[in-house]
């Protein structure tokens, strides 16, 4: 893996390179061993053409996920870095289809797909969550103090009770007020991480069409705020790239 660098998209930290071939599981996990930083996945891009790259993504176990967002965004800064595209709004494809990003110095935008979710309640002992589908599935859980919650704990619930068979991510959420929203998430294939894009879509995009919070709002993870919003049916998330 060659020009390989460490970035983080609000703190989500990945490892970046060029693609130059398939990888197994085991390369994954002894790329993330020996990592400078703890890294929640590591990811290849392949340059397509002038506007486009493609993105291949594994979680930091080697296990690939449908959509990691932040990686997204990440993805794009360094394709503009690296010279692998001519324009700053370009595609990056993506297990879940072609995503659209506008890179705006250390700030990135992804066009992204819109969410759906359940109606129906899925109870966990004391708590009632929300089931929600971007590509990847989460699981949504309004709690009282986000800081001080036992997150793991919930977590090994959820795992128990064989609810989702195939994993999901679980995200706990307190609404601050209309515009801002307090989470942390437990994603599978990784354990809690500082952030999560794809978190932030479903949680976002609940609460607004549920009347809970207003457009243009903010998703404050451990790792940096996301900012989203609906524009002409369209949904977009932006934050901040950095390299590590």
């Amino acid at each position: 893996m060659s020009n390989f660098a460490y970035m983080s998209g609000t703190g989500n930290n990945f490892l970046v390179g060029k693609y130059e071939g398939g990888v197994s599981e085991i390369q994954i996990i002894a790329l993330v061993s020996d990592a400078e930083y703890d890294v929640d996945g590591v990811i290849f891009i392949e340059p397509v053409d002038s506007n486009s790259v493609k993105m291949h993504y594994y979680n930091n176990d080697g296990s690939d996920a449908e959509l990691c967002v932040n990686g997204v965004r990440c993805v794009a800064k360094y394709s503009i870095d690296n010279n692998f595209v001519e324009v700053n709004r370009f595609i990056v494809k993506a297990p879940v289809g072609d995503l659209e990003v506008t890179v705006d110095d250390n700030t990135v935008e992804v066009s992204t797909p819109i969410p759906t979710f359940e109606d129906a309640k899925i109870k966990i002992n004391n708590f009632e969550g929300t089931k929600s589908t971007v590509g990847n599935p989460h699981f949504m859980i309004e709690v009282d103090d986000v800081d001080g919650f036992d997150l793991e704990n919930l977590n090994s619930e959820v795992y128990n009770k064989n609810i989702f068979p195939d994993g999901v991510n679980l995200e706990i959420y307190q609404i601050i007020n209309r515009n801002y929203i307090k989470a942390r998430v437990y994603e599978r294939g990784v354990g809690e991480t500082d952030a999560c894009g794809s978190g932030a879509l479903c949680m976002f995009n609940y609460l607004n069409k549920t009347d809970q919070i207003n457009n243009k709002s903010f998703v404050i993870y451990p790792g940096g705020d996301l900012y989203l919003r609906f524009e002409n049916n369209n949904l977009y998330l932006s934050g901040e790239v950095i390299y590590l």
